[in-house]
């Protein structure tokens, strides 16, 4: 017997980016426990989606995108990034160069979409021996640059993974509840 599955009151498309190897995709991956499918690189992004159920008894469609870095696809991006209700910028904290290329996916970002909130992750907390980046210089970079929040995370010890996406939706429904944005329905 088939039993159609409730449409989703809301579709949300979260960016993923940051520099190559900072573990944009690992992220999901960890994540990928609730995510119901995921769509292999094509030109450049690798999509995941995640339904959930909110307090409210409302089913909400999470599409995050994680975007490649390679300049090679540098022409997609801004059609990549329409549409987006918000992103995780992430940088490997034992390795500045990853740190240093945030500024350049926050102005990308804002090129596109001048005022989704933004979440600056800290990724690969388990090395924390190795660290180049320190936490309080992170933060206050996020601070000085109106991002809506910092986090740290460690892929391999499963540390914030969740916590990071958490922080994101709850500044999105902000976003949302500020009427900066009205959700359309889709039809398909």
């Amino acid at each position: 017997m088939y039993i159609p599955q409730k449409a989703s009151s809301y579709k949300v498309k979260i960016l993923i980016v940051g520099s190559a190897g900072s573990g944009k995709k690992s992220l999901c991956s960890k994540y990928l426990s609730g995510f119901s499918r995921s769509f292999e690189k094509t030109l450049g992004v690798d999509i995941y989606v995640k339904e959930e159920i909110n307090d409210d008894n409302e089913r909400i469609t999470f599409a995050c995108w994680v975007c490649s870095p390679e300049k090679r696809f540098q022409y997609y991006w801004h059609r990549f990034f329409r549409g987006s209700l918000g992103a995780l910028i992430l940088y490997d904290i034992t390795n500045k160069n990853s740190f240093e290329q945030c500024s350049f996916w926050e102005d990308t970002i804002r090129l596109t979409i001048s005022d989704i909130p933004i979440i600056l992750v800290g990724n690969k907390l388990d090395m924390e021996s190795e660290r180049v980046i320190n936490y309080d210089e992170a933060k206050s970079y996020s601070i000085k640059n109106d991002y809506a929040g910092y986090i740290e995370t460690s892929v391999k010890e499963n540390t914030n993974i969740s916590k990071a996406f958490e922080i994101l939706n709850e500044k999105i429904y902000e976003y949302i509840e500020e009427s900066r944005v009205k959700l359309e329905p889709l039809y398909l």
